[in-house]
């Protein structure tokens, strides 16, 4: 028993070997009711807010989908909407999505505000549904939606309204992305509708959801709230289109393109991502034919930036690369490739929650590795933050699947490149080094690079990002390395599309001194007679190449050795008076050529026989 447990596990570490890259979007959904309470004062709320971003940290996330609109009320100061229920429906004190975003970005975080469309449940004064009664979706009798109210998409007035509430964020907030959810038609029908449920258990309820019961009622069509008091089903199929299906799909795409072109009209840097229901357009709940959500043709036709599925429906790893890309066409990658080809953004959406209920919560890391495997996979958002913090996952998370920090991949926009930062380095003590960036003007994302016994480069390790146009200060330890041991340290600047500017200049560090200019001794010993050999030591400051050349006094080449991604450090080279075929060479005095990283040092020297 004790040897089959064993080699079990040892197949699970060597099936989980973790795949780095450096480019990952990796984030939770925090929900409204996580991160506010009406019952606490500002100081509590605030506290629970940056609790909440610490553990991303602690995670290596590098963003947060935080929840600001819900139900028709808002968790921020606007003037379209009322306070939410969390909020106890007034003003908390502060503005939760300013104090969110200010608090992300110290952290080196993205915020993603989060944005429920076209649900709008809550029937409290000023809220849509409250003072646009005309706006709520009705089935093919006419009947109103009594409970988890939406409104209708096939509105103009209904688009413009909810455009303009999403673009007061985008322009009076610094935010990073705009985050879409029910940015669809409703499932719900009245042949299900009994008695009004209570506003906490409508706001309850995650998009993406469906019991058998309510699926079982969607192929009723004539009990579907998928109709206006402008678009009755009475009136037939609207002017200009062929179906109901083609005019309900053309509908909330008309309001997310709108969105998108909006958005960039103003800040074009915010990303624009919709949660969309995990199947496309197969089975029976889906998003292409039962809620009228066309995925695939925003993100191909760039209407939005990054898609972010809610794959809620698989629990193995085998189901999420199935869902993706093996399970054809029943997967999302047959209809995504003009987006792909585009370079525009696509994560993937575990559901965490599901994990946990099925009692499969540890598949986490093969699902990771899984999706990894998978070219196009951009990085993850779990739903959701609760679950999470429940299992205290955040820690679990950094010493395995997440080791190791990630910046989220550059977009393919047409930008100048920004400048380059400096860095500079001071020693605190025989135990730590410090490093100062200073970042260049107007690019907030700062990237520290990393490389221990290599050089540095865009794909190495990242020690640590920031968001800040400031000094900047970080401490490395060096107490744990061996004497041989050499970091080398880089910065870059990157704009709010992820665009990096060149690496700054590199430092290393060591235990041991290591040269801080290049410098190139004498041939020793000169002469040297044909038993032994010469030897030539240089430092250099640098991870660098070098050729070594020994010519005769007639500019014969006898010998030649080169040699790259070599340390920084005090080196020798030598020559033992053979030529290139390792035959020995007559006495007589030689030209010894040194180049290195393209400064050329020219020496003779004698050799006796």
């Amino acid at each position: 028993m004790y040897k089959t447990i064993k080699l079990q596990y040892l197949f699970l570490l060597f099936s989980l070997q973790f795949i780095y890259s450096n480019e990952e979007f990796r984030a939770t959904w925090v929900i409204t009711w996580d991160h506010i309470n009406s019952s606490a004062p500002a100081h509590i709320n605030k506290h629970n807010v940056r609790q909440i971003l610490d553990k991303h940290v602690d995670a290596n996330m590098n963003a947060v989908i935080f929840q600001i609109r819900q139900s028709g009320t808002a968790y921020y100061n606007s003037s379209y909407e009322p306070w939410g229920y969390y909020a106890g429906y007034v003003n908390p004190g502060y503005d939760p999505l300013e104090f969110a975003i200010e608090e992300a970005h110290k952290r080196g975080l993205e915020l993603h505000a989060w944005f429920n469309v076209f649900h709008t449940s809550s029937t409290i004064s000023g809220s849509p549904a409250a003072e646009h009664p005309e706006w709520i979706c009705r089935d093919q009798d006419g009947h109103v939606m009594n409970a988890y109210r939406s409104l209708s998409p096939g509105l103009k007035s209904v688009r413009d309204y909810t455009i303009d509430v999403a673009m007061e964020i985008v322009n009076n907030y610094d935010i990073d992305g705009l985050h879409l959810d029910y940015v669809r038609w409703s499932e719900h029908t009245s042949t299900m509708s009994g008695s009004p449920v209570p506003p906490v258990i409508e706001l309850q309820r995650a998009d993406g959801f469906i019991t058998q019961e309510e699926l079982n009622a969607l192929s009723q069509r004539s009990g579907r709230y998928l109709y206006d008091y402008l678009h009755p089903y009475s009136a037939g199929i609207p002017q200009g289109y062929d179906s109901w299906e083609s005019w309900w799909r053309s509908s909330v795409t008309e309001f997310v393109q709108t969105l998108h072109d909006s958005i960039q009209s103003v800040k074009p840097h915010v990303r624009l991502s919709a949660a969309v229901l995990g199947k496309y357009n197969w089975s029976g709940w889906q998003a292409y034919g039962t809620v009228f959500q066309d995925a695939a043709l925003w993100f191909n036709e760039g209407y939005i930036d990054q898609l972010m599925p809610m794959h809620y429906h698989w629990t193995t790893a085998s189901g999420f690369t199935g869902m993706l890309t093996q399970d054809c066409p029943e997967c999302w990658e047959t209809f995504l490739h003009p987006g792909i080809e585009e370079g525009n953004l696509f994560s993937v959406g575990p559901g965490s929650y599901i994990l946990d209920e099925n009692g499969v919560w540890d598949n986490h890391p093969s699902i990771i590795n899984a999706c990894r495997n998978i070219s196009w996979v951009d990085g993850f958002q779990f739903f959701a933050y609760r679950q999470w913090d429940n299992h205290n996952y955040w820690t679990t998370a950094s010493n395995s699947f997440f080791n190791k920090k990630a910046k989220i991949r550059a977009q393919n926009v047409l930008l100048t490149i920004p400048d380059q930062p400096q860095l500079s380095i001071s020693y605190n003590d025989s135990t730590h080094v410090e490093l100062t960036i200073t970042p260049s003007a107007s690019y907030p994302w700062v990237i520290l690079y990393g490389e221990k016994n290599g050089e540095v480069n865009i794909d190495s390790e990242i020690k640590q990002i920031y968001f800040t146009d400031t000094l900047i200060t970080y401490s490395e330890s060096i107490d744990g390395l061996n004497s041989t041991d050499i970091i080398q340290f880089a910065a870059t600047n990157a704009n709010r599309y992820w665009q990096e500017s060149e690496l700054s200049q590199k430092i290393n560090i060591s235990k041991l001194s290591i040269p801080s200019t290049i410098s190139v001794g004498n041939p020793s010993p000169n002469p040297f007679v044909n038993a032994s050999k010469v030897s030539l030591t240089y430092s250099t400051p640098n991870y660098h190449q070098y050729s070594f050349s020994v010519y005769s006094l007639t500019g014969k080449q006898i010998y030649k050795y080169t040699k790259s991604g070599s340390p920084p450090g005090i080196h020798s080279v030598y020559w033992n008076g053979k030529n290139q075929n390792g035959n020995q060479v007559s006495s007589g005095v030689y030209f010894m050529i040194f180049e290195l990283d393209k400064n050329i040092f020219k020496s003779k020297v004698a050799l006796i026989r």
